[in-house]
């Protein structure tokens, strides 16, 4: 692992807590800790460059919402996503998405219309290389987080940002663990949840959308050598 030096960022008022967060969740996401991986509070203290307080927090909150499991007198170790928790995630992904989207409609504006096209055009460049993965995957990410976001309630779109970050950890690692398997070219419904949002559509949005997230869902489900249902 590289070194972090992690200094406060005042300006924007994010903590040291939430900055050592972030960093781990990152840092399991990008395979820097594959699942199972055991470390300890020291290691991450002299690796951030900080004081014991702010990492220890950070470690019983991640321990909290279960990305790590505290093992007495060994450290901690990071968990894996079950294929459970991927279906879980599916369900309560819809529910929170498909909910939304009566605000979303209801608040959308033309250049809200017009940034999601540019991320889905910063998507077809991206399918046309297929060399970077975690850019699809980020982007595709970020369609969804900018979609809720629309909505208009806070609670909700951390709610999604939560449960997809979970989604990130599990391709992490399950594309890690079968890395001889290809990453399936599903492509997605970005294009056709926009033009039916320019049409004020609720019908035809959330047909899409609903299959966007099942998407999702197929995909890290293939990813893990799991048979989709």
């Amino acid at each position: 692992m590289g070194v972090f030096i992690i200094k406060p960022n005042l300006k924007n008022g994010i903590s040291l807590k939430d900055q050592v967060y972030q960093k781990i969740i990152e840092m399991i996401c990008n395979g820097q800790l594959p699942p199972d991986t055991i470390f300890t509070e020291s290691q991450m203290i002299e690796l951030f460059k900080v004081s014991k307080s702010p990492v220890r927090e950070a470690l019983i909150q991640l321990c909290h919402e279960e990305v790590l499991k505290s093992i007495p007198r060994c450290g901690y170790q990071v968990v894996s996503v079950s294929i459970k928790s991927i279906r879980d995630l599916t369900v309560l992904r819809l529910y929170l998405e498909l909910s939304s989207l009566p605000k979303v409609i209801e608040n959308i504006t033309d250049e809200k219309i017009e940034f999601l096209k540019l991320q889905n055009k910063q998507r077809i460049e991206l399918a046309k290389t297929n060399e970077n993965i975690w850019a699809m995957w980020r982007n595709n990410v970020n369609f969804h987080i900018s979609l809720v976001d629309c909505a208009g309630n806070d609670q909700v779109t951390k709610a999604v940002e939560r449960a997809l970050s979970t989604c990130t950890r599990a391709f992490a690692q399950l594309y890690t663990v079968q890395s001889s398997l290809v990453y399936p070219d599903t492509g997605n419904f970005h294009d056709l949840i926009v033009d039916d949002l320019e049409r004020r559509s609720l019908d035809d949005t959330r047909e899409h959308l609903e299959r966007d997230i099942h998407l999702m869902e197929k995909t890290l489900l293939y990813t893990s050598g799991e048979e989709y249902k």
